[in-house]
């Protein structure tokens, strides 16, 4: 990783914080305390990349000064250190913006142990560039942090415009290959010919316009990490030339007679499942399995609503930058409306929205309005997207479709009462399958059944669905068709705490 100092701010006097986060490596980590709240605030800056807050600290309540240090900068990490807490309440913290929860009685080891894993973790998203705190996407960096000091291939699989360049970035920075070169080409973009002198380069006079001898990118990183990205765009012969090169670490330059030594690890992408591909038979599986020695799936947008703000705000200063603008951000409707977006073009999409926002808008913050416009204009385009990878309707907010997909489910249901209601008028018999319906007594009960509402109804299904997984949220959001997030609204909304 590289040698930037990183800030961390603790508000504590507790002597066991205080010593682990003073253990972190000071060439890496500036650390301030500081005793009151008010302090903590007014310390920080552009440059804080984590807060550590003890409750005990907090006469008002933790999450009220959580609120506060995420309203001054959303992109920071926030770790808390307090009593016990339940599941419920953990889910709620996170939704409320802590990044992870430490429970007392600390243990010294095991306080250390979880600095340092977080410490690690932030440093290796400044590094790369990553930006957000989404669990989904935490669960991708954790698995870098686990594999980047190994020698290992790495497949990235990914819809386009996720990030996938940023995560093998990302390995880069985690490996011991960190101080060598990191080459990156696009597989897709470019001819066969073309490709096979970028990446192995050619002998002078090797074809027409070979005026000089040049080095490809398995020579320049050499000792380093090359990434190649699409790699499924690959054609069969350019397949069996990587194969070779991956299996002996020798290449011939386009030309050449000489065979060269490089020692160079792999990091590849691709926005399409390769093992599809090896079914089908356009992709070599041998060459699948050399690079697939661990595999990263990496989620789109939709999937890190909690990131989207975050990014938006981050994008909003990349591009007062570039264009010499000074927008402060976004009214509150215009960033919901840009939470609840289904983002076909994931981040990317999201980056050219913001970028675009910010030249066109004329008062210090983007409205709803403006991001409304943007969306109309963006209209036909973004239904011609391929929607091979969306859960939802691109016309729908994200919401909205898993609203409706709940409701799939309880409509379905109705209609097995409509069923039995007109099988009781027309005084047909019940069939075996229905003898479970005997204690129906009338049309009007069958009647009451199916006027009950459809919030009712969802309310029902959700805390089946809890009972079934003895309240695990994840299980239960999974049988239900929608996200965790979502499901943790819905048992606020309905009381199901």
């Amino acid at each position: 990783m590289s040698s930037q100092q990183l800030h961390l701010i603790a508000l504590t006097t507790d002597a066991t914080i205080r010593q682990s986060v003073e253990s972190l490596d000071p060439e890496r980590w500036r650390v301030d305390f500081v005793d009151v709240a008010s302090e903590l605030l007014a310390s920080l800056g552009p440059g804080t990349q984590i807060v550590v807050i003890d409750e005990a600290r907090c006469e008002a309540g933790y999450t009220s000064v959580v609120r506060r240090v995420r309203r001054a900068t959303p992109t920071i990490d926030v770790v808390v250190v307090g009593g016990p807490k339940s599941d419920d309440v953990r889910s709620s913290d996170r939704s409320e913006g802590v990044d992870r929860y430490i429970e007392r009685p600390l243990d010294d080891d095991l306080m250390r142990s979880a600095m340092t894993r977080r410490a690690a973790l932030i440093a290796l998203k400044t590094d790369a560039g990553v930006v957000g705190r989404s669990s989904a996407m935490e669960e991708v960096l954790e698995a870098v942090l686990q594999v980047g000091p190994t020698e290992i291939s790495i497949l990235i699989e990914g819809e386009s415009g996720t990030g996938k360049d940023v995560v093998a970035r990302a390995v880069h920075s985690a490996s011991r290959r960190r101080h060598k070169r990191f080459e990156a080409i696009n597989c897709g973009s470019l001819s066969e010919g073309v490709l096979e002198s970028e990446l192995f380069g050619h002998e002078k006079g090797a074809f027409t316009g070979a005026v000089e001898r040049r080095s490809g990118m398995f020579e320049r990183a050499d000792g380093g990490t090359i990434f190649l990205d699409e790699v499924g765009e690959m054609s069969p012969n350019m397949q069996v030339r990587l194969l070779r090169v991956l299996e002996s670490g020798h290449l011939l330059r386009v030309g050449g007679v000489t065979q060269l030594r490089v020692d160079v690890r792999v990091v590849a992408a691709t926005n399409r499942s390769l093992a599809d591909a090896v079914a089908q038979g356009t992709f070599r599986q041998d060459l699948y399995y050399r690079l697939k020695g661990v595999k990263l799936l990496l989620p789109p947008l939709r999937d890190r609503e909690e990131d989207i703000p975050i990014l938006a705000h981050h994008f909003v200063g990349q591009s007062n930058r570039k264009h010499k603008k000074s927008v402060r951000g976004f009214e509150a409707d215009a960033l919901h409306s840009l939470t609840v977006h289904s983002w076909p073009g994931n981040i990317r999409e999201l980056k050219n929205t913001v970028d675009a926002l910010v030249v066109l808008t004329a008062g210090p913050r983007i409205t709803a309005d403006e991001v409304a416009t943007r969306f109309s204009s963006d209209g036909p385009s973004t239904s011609s997207v391929s929607s091979q990878f969306l859960p939802v309707a691109l016309h729908r907010t994200k919401d909205e479709a898993e609203r409706e997909m709940i409701y799939a489910s309880i409509l379905a249901l109705h209609r097995d009462v409509r069923d039995i209601k007109e099988m009781l008028r027309t005084g047909r018999t019940a069939e075996a399958p229905w003898e479970g319906l005997r204690e129906v007594r009338s049309v009007d009960d069958v009647d009451k059944e199916s006027a009950v509402s459809l919030s009712q109804m969802e309310r029902t299904a959700i805390a089946q669905a809890l009972a079934r997984f003895a309240g695990n949220r994840r299980k239960a959001a999974d049988l239900l068709g929608i996200s965790e997030r979502t499901l943790y609204r819905k048992i606020k909304e309905y009381g199901l705490v």
